[in-house]
């Protein structure tokens, strides 16, 4: 497996952005020793995150999705630049109800329809953009694409799956985003809409074939031009000092707290689980350096 971003048009009236990321989300399994239920869902949303990560214009901004459809796998969050470096996490990462009535993962019923899908874009600025939606499925890929009809104006079809092995770690995990351009034309539209079927087997098509060749397979018969392709790379960028920074927005009171009660503090990045030690005495002088 190799991960990849692909980019590319359609009869040059719609945007194509596909990716593999099979890699990243077996780390991301591993990584929260996620059940099988709360893999799927974590893929997915990788798979979607890195996609809308890609739609990003300027190298410092940040996307974050979060979903939470009140299920019991919690809030699921995942964090995007333009340089396609993801992170993600899942609040309770056991989750693995019954199957579905169809015999399937219930992926619905884990993350729930009862909540909020939340899109926030951090260009830098003072305040971030922050669009939210009702979830309307609670598959994640279906939610993502009323999130750019509703909120952004821009009709989408986004597909995400994640492929398990007995064993549960990854087969394969991946999406396709299609975003018709302003004044499509009604026969490409048409054209795309045949192909619903072929965008919803994307992931099995990816057992055989890359990323590239998936596409051409699907749009078979129509103007397909790749145009550029990238690595995303499940990378978490938490550090030390951003971490005193969390501990310091907590205030004086609940950082004493800590000190008199447990002599410290223990932080866990909920990214990537990597644990900070502050000593009673680390944490007086963060009290100290935010008086001046």
């Amino acid at each position: 497996m190799s991960d990849i971003l692909v980019r590319a048009m359609l009869n040059g009236e719609a945007a194509v952005t596909a990716c593999d990321v099979s890699d990243m989300v077996e780390l991301a399994r591993q990584t929260h020793d996620t059940m099988p239920v709360g893999t799927i869902i974590l893929g997915r949303t990788i798979a979607a995150v890195t996609m809308m990560s890609a739609l990003l214009k300027n190298e410092k901004d940040k996307l974050t999705l979060m979903i939470n459809g009140g299920g019991p796998a919690g809030t699921v969050m995942a964090v995007g630049n333009a340089e396609l470096k993801i992170k993600a996490y899942i609040a309770n990462p056991d989750v693995n109800p019954p199957p579905s009535e169809k015999g399937s993962f219930d992926i619905a019923g884990a993350v729930g329809k009862d909540g909020l899908l939340t899109v926030v874009r951090d260009a830098g600025l003072k305040k971030p953009y922050v669009g939210k939606v009702p979830l309307v499925s609670g598959e994640i890929g279906e939610d993502v694409a009323s999130y750019y009809l509703v909120s952004e104006q821009q009709p989408s079809i986004v597909y995400v799956n994640t492929w398990l092995e007995t064993d549960m770690s990854i087969v394969n995990a991946g999406g396709v985003m299609v975003r018709p351009m302003p004044g499509c034309s009604e026969e490409t539209l048409a054209e795309i809409e045949k192909r619903i079927g072929g965008i919803a087997n994307f992931a099995v098509y990816l057992m055989q074939y890359s990323v590239e060749d998936v596409l051409a397979k699907i749009f078979d018969g129509m103007e397909l031009k790749l145009l550029d392709h990238a690595k995303p790379v499940y990378q978490c960028d938490c550090s030390r000092h951003r971490l005193e920074e969390v501990v310091v927005s907590l205030g004086e009171g609940e950082i004493r707290d800590m000190i008199e009660k447990d002599d410290g503090a223990e932080i866990t990045c909920q990214f990537c689980n990597k644990v900070y030690h502050f000593s009673a005495g680390e944490l007086e002088k963060l009290i100290a350096k935010e008086k001046g």
